[in-house]
């Protein structure tokens, strides 16, 4: 397969609304209707070998900040045990371009971007079935975002349905806070926070997000994790009242520290 490649474009993803409805086996239980974000992409490209020499692996990135080491200690063991389910090795090439830390599924792009070139390789025209179970292991997000479409995660990731929103993700307006978010430190503090049962979408200092309640009675711009993201970056406080004032709806993605705002006031 000298000289072959295989390539993928993943973009990141938006939480139009995330609901937490409790834990199974230490994980946290969602809800959340998601859609993909075109103007962030990780791409990647595999130049596939015998499996014998192994997975070698190259990242660049043009994100400010882009901390190399730390991404590769948590993408290469992911990496390396898809290559170990399709028996495949050989050079992978990922290009950066979804934002770390800000809720847009920035690890998870790349993971699916990998899942796909080197499911392209192994396959060599034939289909071949990926368990929920593999993919879970890879991240709760990775399921959604390999789907790529607009669809409701429930459960620990391993539920999509496709779902029909009724506005263009593309008109969402995206900002970045500063200081980005840890997901796994905001998971704790809500958990700290709150009692089992108990729902929380207030950001710290009182305000509140109205959401946009459509069809099905589903409420988009409603995020129960926002008072413990905003109560460890007070950052993404300041920036959720800052579109307060621009936008009629505003609300995190994910963990944070992305904040999204739709329909100007």
């Amino acid at each position: 397969m000298e000289n072959v490649s295989f390539k993928s474009t993943v973009y990141a993803k938006l939480n139009l609304s995330l609901k937490i409805k409790g834990s199974a086996n230490g994980l946290h239980v969602l809800d959340s209707i998601v859609c993909p974000y075109f103007a962030y992409s990780d791409m990647a490209e595999f130049f596939p070998a015998d499996a014998s020499v192994g997975l070698r692996i190259e990242t660049e990135s043009a994100l400010p900040d882009f901390d190399q080491k730390r991404f590769l200690n948590f993408f290469r063991p992911k990496a390396e045990a898809i290559a170990k389910r399709f028996e495949v090795g050989g050079l992978l090439k990922i290009q950066k371009g979804v934002p770390l830390g800000a809720g847009l599924g920035g690890s998870s792009a790349s993971v699916v971007a990998a899942l796909k070139v080197m499911l392209q390789a192994a396959a060599n025209g034939k289909s071949i079935a990926l368990d929920t179970a593999f993919l879970l292991k890879l991240g709760s997000d990775v399921p959604c975002m390999l789907y790529g479409r607009a669809c409701r995660m429930t459960g620990v990731g391993e539920g999509i349905e496709p779902v029909e929103i009724p506005i263009n993700c593309e008109d969402i307006c995206v900002r970045i806070a500063g200081g980005g978010s840890d997901t796994a430190a905001c998971y704790a503090l809500y958990d700290r926070l709150f009692s089992e049962g108990k729902r929380c979408f207030a950001a710290s200092g009182g305000y509140v997000c109205e959401p946009l309640i459509i069809d099905g009675g589903a409420e988009l711009f409603k995020n129960e994790l926002t008072l413990a993201a905003t109560t460890l970056n007070n950052n993404i406080d300041s920036l959720i009242e800052e579109m307060a004032t621009e936008y009629k709806y505003v609300a995190m993605s994910g963990s944070g520290s992305a904040v999204l705002g739709y329909l100007k006031k």
